[in-house]
């Protein structure tokens, strides 16, 4: 049953997708097994190439790139190496949202588009177009992921995510998605009914599909792994779990591991660029998918850094319908110049620390972000299988709400301890215990809340 249900997905379903979506993922997906040794000029060739030819299209058919590239002169020819790229303006959230449509193709019927919007978690959501040849290279890098953790594209998957209600989807809408996992070895688990009961029936899911590959969103992973460990479950066909959505701290990370036997393999992106790196089985760090976007850090000037936290700003090489070019979208990483011991010549992420604005103003003034309060809890080794997640407030520079997502009662030693060390840094410190950390609409966990203006 188990390689019908494969031969189903290889042969039938993954096919099926590519026809009815206008995309080419599988041909691609063997492509990209091939490029991903090529040597640095090769690449650097292949990204100018693409660059040079999503500058001339927007150029002449998205009003927004028409108008920017008349006003400062440049057409493709200028862009010599990929290093001229600081030639191009930087897009910024508050540009997307002032030009809207202006960002989008005058051929607007031609493509076969799919819409999705921003997270609006700093301003009102925005419409994002993405055209088939995106959606192409986002998931066949996407399927390339899976082999860096041992999986193929058609093995069986078992999937935590934020299910739509019945309400806002539907009846064939519903019977499609389930037709769609159905041929293509999936099964969707709702992670906004994870009570006791629900979660017992997802371990008899998991069992019977023999899932090789656990993903979802790392608030819901955890909580099942919780649940999992009360009950002493265990699963034999699981090789790896993936998470996405909220950033995987080093203790989640060991936590998840503990408890499913299988390494965890962190991912990045974000909903206007999609697929931007990708952990491999090194775990050295998350591969920049350079196929598919040209990702720069950049430090306060505007000039590109190496081993130190900037700015994330990328450039999607695939989407037509809607360029991004020179996105900067709010979040701080650190790009290393470093190669990778598994033999994949891609750059490497060595930390994603998430949006700017995800930071937490400090006594004397200084910004930091959550990693910061991660390291000191390592310091005073609290973190257990009871104490996951926390989650920062803070309305007053200087001032936070600590919140600890807990299953049980919190040790006052514990509490102490914490008031005691952050208090070396701020000027006001409460702890918090709550049953479940609050998330955005969408699903999203935040480790930083912050009402400063």
């Amino acid at each position: 049953m188990l390689e019908t249900r494969k031969k189903i997905a290889e042969y039938i379903g993954f096919p099926l997708q590519d026809k009815i979506k206008g995309t080419s993922i599988i041909k691609t997906l063997s492509f990209l097994k091939e490029s991903q040794y090529w040597d640095d000029d090769r690449i650097n060739k292949y990204q100018l190439k693409k660059l040079k030819s999503l500058i001339d299209y927007s150029k002449n058919n998205v009003p927004y790139y028409e108008e920017l590239f008349n006003k400062i002169r440049l057409s493709s020819s200028d862009i010599k190496t990929l290093s001229d790229i600081y030639k191009i303006p930087i897009l910024t959230k508050e540009i997307l949202r002032e030009q809207g449509n202006n960002l989008v193709s005058r051929e607007f019927s031609k493509f076969k588009i799919k819409i999705g919007k921003t997270g609006g978690t700093t301003g009102v959501p925005v419409r994002v177009y993405k055209d088939s040849h995106n959606r192409t290279f986002t998931w066949a890098s996407y399927y390339r992921w899976y082999e860096w953790m041992g999986i193929n594209y058609f093995d069986s998957v078992v999937s935590l995510w934020g299910a739509k209600t019945v309400l806002s989807t539907s009846l064939d809408k519903q019977m499609f998605s389930k037709l769609k996992q159905i041929i293509q070895n999936e099964i969707v688990l709702n992670t906004f009914e994870m009570s006791n009961e629900n979660m017992l029936i997802y371990v008899n899911k998991i069992k019977k599909s023999e899932a090789v590959l656990l993903r979802g969103y790392l608030s819901a992973i955890i909580q099942f792994a919780q649940f999992v460990e009360q009950k002493d479950y265990n699963f034999n066909s699981i090789k790896a779990i993936s998470t996405t959505t909220e950033s995987l701290l080093p203790h989640n990370r060991e936590y998840i591991t503990k408890i499913f036997g299988v390494p965890v393999f962190d991912q990045y992106g974000c909903g206007e660029v999609s697929a931007i790196s990708y952990e491999c089985s090194a775990h050295n760090g998350l591969h920049v998918n350079q196929e598919h976007v040209i990702c720069e850090i950049l430090d306060n000037s505007d000039m590109p850094i190496y081993n130190s936290s900037g700015r994330v700003v990328a450039t999607d090489l695939d989407n037509f319908i809607m360029p991004f070019i020179r996105f900067e979208n709010g979040d701080m990483a650190t790009l290393s110049d470093q190669k990778c011991s598994c033999g994949i010549n891609q750059p490497l992420m060595k930390s994603i620390e998430g949006r700017s604005i995800d930071t937490v103003v400090l006594k004397n003034g200084n910004k930091v972000h959550g990693v910061f309060f991660t390291d000191i809890l390592y310091e005073l080794n609290i973190f257990t299988s009871e104490f996951q997640r926390f989650q920062i407030y803070q309305d007053t520079p200087g001032e936070i709400e600590f919140r600890i997502e807990s299953t049980g009662k919190i040790n006052h030693d514990i509490k102490e301890k914490i008031q005691k060390a952050f208090a070396k840094f701020l000027n006001k410190v409460i702890v918090l215990e709550m049953n479940i950390l609050p998330v955005s609409k969408s699903g999203k966990f935040s480790y930083i809340l912050s009402d400063l203006l």
